[in-house]
């Protein structure tokens, strides 16, 4: 009877955590982009989304590696405090069928105009 109760207490906290993981990320804005700029702060959706001022950035890189069946990107945030935030990404369109190089390239190209206005240097390197 314990092992029972155990193993629906774990279920019920399962469950709970997933129904708030979901809520966040249908709540928050932009959940379709891989990453933006809104108010002058480069947002990178994450779990949780991890928000940058462009003032603080020294520089941005960003990287094309294939995969398996397609290609991914990952971009790399180096700031003026020595830190370096990484996060991958591929589209953001939902997808079922391979990412190509085309649309990772059309991801960073939504970011590059920004970078550009804010005299911040970049890099695309393909691997």
């Amino acid at each position: 009877m314990s092992n029972y109760l155990i193993i629906l207490v774990i279920s019920g906290l399962l469950l709970i955590f997933s129904s708030i993981v979901l809520i966040h990320l249908f709540v928050r804005k932009n959940t379709m982009e891989c990453f933006y700029v809104e108010n002058e702060i480069l947002c990178l959706n994450s779990l949780p989304t991890k928000s940058i001022p462009l003032s603080e950035i020294a520089r941005v890189e960003f990287f094309l590696s294939p995969i398996r069946m397609g290609y991914k990107g990952q971009i790399k945030v180096h700031m003026k405090n020595a830190k370096i935030v990484k996060r991958y990404f591929q589209t953001s369109k939902i997808a079922f069928y391979p990412t190509t190089k085309t649309m990772v390239l059309d991801e960073i190209a939504k970011l590059t105009p920004f970078l550009d206005k804010h005299s911040i240097p970049y890099t695309i390197q393909h691997n």
